[in-house]
């Protein structure tokens, strides 16, 4: 007999979430299985963290309803501990002085900042668990470097071993890349094309949702998308069959000449003037 489906990581059923008599989320409903990988593409402010967090459990929809691992009832703090978060969020909470190795190391016991606290103290094969993983990502030789003065780039890859170090159901690439140049945005792409295709290997996989308002950040690993505009879903599905031309269009209201596709990566090419 075939093995029983896994149930889905998460399931909303047209959920919406209104605050100050204003819909920030409307009618959304969505579903991903564990290990899938969606992008969520949209203009800055149209709900897409907001979305993630609800979906994620970390706020309330006001209609609708959300699924966690096929049940409506779960324990929360048990479930964040398996979902990693990289974001510019994240980074702020983590001390600047501390080396990368124990910011790696902080994520096998949940905390932001490793203290060594009476029972959660870290064990040889988390240390051991931490080394491998910051090793995984390149970053072996940042392991006594402290956090703060590494590059963007590197640590959000440190962040990345961080997450993976819990064995995730979920990792959130929140968008990874703002704030950074278009040069270090390009490294930090290439190396995470790279990692994707390397953990396919992983069993389970934990499924991968990358935030992000740039088309062209959406790599070929991610082929599903999800579309917001002004918290109400404008497409989703297939990644190469949603976003267009014309539903880039009406995400950003404005005028495109076409969207080309380089190296696997869609690049929108505005007109010139005429």
């Amino acid at each position: 007999m075939p093995e029983p489906r896994a149930a889905p990581l998460f399931e909303l059923d047209s959920v919406g979430l209104v605050r100050d008599g204003r819909d920030i989320l409307a009618d959304v409903t969505w579903r991903v299985d564990q290990g899938d990988r969606w992008a969520v593409l949209g203009p800055n402010g149209c709900g897409k963290s907001t979305l993630l967090h609800l979906a994620l459990g970390r706020l309330w929809p006001t209609a609708g309803s959300i699924r966690r691992l096929g049940r409506e009832l779960l324990d929360l703090p048990a479930f964040w501990r398996r979902v990693g978060w990289i974001a510019d969020a994240v980074a702020t909470q983590i001390p600047a002085a501390e080396p990368a190795a124990d910011t790696v190391l902080s994520g096998t016991v949940g905390q932001f900042g490793l203290r060594l606290l009476p029972g959660l103290e870290p064990t040889a094969a988390g240390r051991d668990r931490a080394a491998a993983e910051l090793a995984r990502v390149g970053l072996a030789h940042v392991a006594g470097r402290p956090f703060g003065v590494l590059s963007q780039g590197e640590r959000q890859r440190v962040l990345v071993a961080r997450a993976i170090a819990a064995d995730p159901v979920c990792l959130v690439l929140d968008e990874p890349c703002a704030g950074m140049d278009p040069g270090a945005r390009e490294r930090f792409l290439v190396w995470l094309t790279g990692w994707l295709d390397d953990r396919r290997a992983l069993a389970p996989p934990p499924a991968i949702l990358l935030v992000t308002h740039h088309a062209e950040e959406i790599l070929p690993a991610f082929e599903q998308s999800l579309l917001l505009r002004a918290g109400r879903v404008v497409a989703r599905g297939a990644t190469a069959r949603v976003v267009t031309r014309e539903a880039f269009e009406t995400l950003y209201d404005t005028r495109l000449e076409r969207l080309e596709q380089v190296g696997g990566r869609l690049w929108p090419i505005w007109p010139g003037r005429g």
